[in-house]
């Protein structure tokens, strides 16, 4: 039996609409799967400047060509207070990638979507429910179709998981993923004032973690607490308690108070992990559904892309050498491992630069997860 799509691509998040984009250029008949809410914010609003490789795989200029102005904003320099009190600042200017931007992250994902659309990519409003083997090697997935829920099998001779840190394919598939490291964040919108016009991403360690802030288009600015998820919890709770820890670490050069979210915050996983299997027989995973990163890196947009466009060049290789398949996923796979280790050598350096707070419970978790 023909299956219905040479690739159906689970999740529209970066990862997923990079693949299908890349395999869809390829010349193979590509649906996507997912089941996101457009209108809900998201965190990972950092595009670095070297996205731009990226984006011009899939035919895509540059973040101008996704997004209108009021989406998009640049960022000009990254300031922190790391290993000191004293805030320094790097300019955009000294990295020849430029600074990258700061943009509204749901709006690029569903930029993304649309542009994979365009390249003839069928989008299928739904979720998976389970997936199987079928004939001739091919995947069976059932799926809960549109608003209504409707019951449905789909087939593939490719799968790719990019369900982010559900692994949802790869869990169903028996895969487990190793976590490398044990960290939350909580993640709330402010909106801007007056006077906020600092184009930077600015971060500052403290004893039991570190904060993260950005100003984002159309009136907002984002700001992360990442620790323990024990001290996230009660934070979770409150706003109250969360805006008034945010004034006492100075991120900010105002303090702020709860009436100032735009929107609740919201609590994540913030874990490293890695899939003890990222590819196999029918199947590969990627972004966060492979290799889940620090958000400490910023790269977390830029691996899913990568990532996604990786992913379907291997099963281009595979399907046209299909003798050959166990290579091309093995070689994907060993870039993933790559990418993994490239993350934990970032992380012990920045984790290891922060000496004054080496012998509290999160820098000493943070600092052995990454081999200090």
């Amino acid at each position: 039996m023909a299956a219905d799509y040479d690739v159906l691509v689970a999740g529209g998040g970066p990862a997923g609409s990079a693949a299908a984009a890349a395999a869809r250029l390829a010349g193979l008949r590509v649906a996507l799967l997912d089941d996101c809410d457009e209108q809900r914010w998201k965190p990972g609003e950092s595009l670095p400047g070297a996205v731009l490789r990226t984006l011009r795989r899939l035919r895509i200029t540059g973040p101008e060509q996704l997004l209108e102005p009021d989406e998009r904003e640049r960022c000009t320099a990254n300031v922190s207070a790391w290993g000191s009190e004293r805030w320094t600042y790097q300019d955009a200017l000294v990295n020849p990638e430029g600074g990258g931007w700061h943009v509204l992250r749901h709006r690029f994902d569903l930029a993304l979507r649309r542009h994979a659309a365009q390249l003839g990519v069928e989008h299928l409003r739904g979720r998976v429910t389970g997936s199987s083997s079928g004939e001739a090697g091919q995947r069976l997935l059932a799926v809960r179709l549109g608003s209504s829920g409707q019951a449905a099998q789909l087939s593939a001779r490719f799968v790719v998981d990019a369900t982010g840190r559900r692994a949802l394919l790869a869990r169903q598939l028996g895969v487990r993923r190793q976590r490398l490291s044990r960290q939350s964040a909580l993640v709330g919108w402010l909106r801007q004032t007056a006077g906020d016009i600092e184009r930077t991403t600015r971060s500052r360690s403290v004893p039991d973690g570190w904060w993260y802030t950005a100003r984002l288009p159309q009136g907002a600015r984002v700001v992360a607490f990442h620790a323990l998820p024990a001290a996230i919890a009660p934070l979770s709770k409150s706003p109250e308690l969360f805006a008034e820890r945010c004034s006492q670490a100075g991120l900010l050069p105002r303090p702020i108070s709860a009436g100032d979210w735009l929107l609740p915050p919201r609590a994540s996983d913030a874990s490293v992990r890695l899939g003890e299997q990222v590819a196999g027989a029918g199947w590969i995973a990627a972004g966060d559904a492979a290799l889940s990163f620090d958000p400490l890196s910023s790269q977390g947009v830029l691996f899913a892309l990568y990532s996604g466009i990786r992913a379907a060049e291997a099963i281009v290789s595979c399907l046209q050498q299909p003798e050959h398949g166990a290579r091309w996923l093995d070689e994907y796979a060993a870039r993933v491992r790559s990418v993994a280790s490239a993350n934990q050598r970032t992380r012990r350096l920045l984790y290891g630069s922060e000496l004054r707070y080496s012998q509290e419970e999160y820098w000493r978790q943070q600092r052995a997860s990454c081999g200090l």
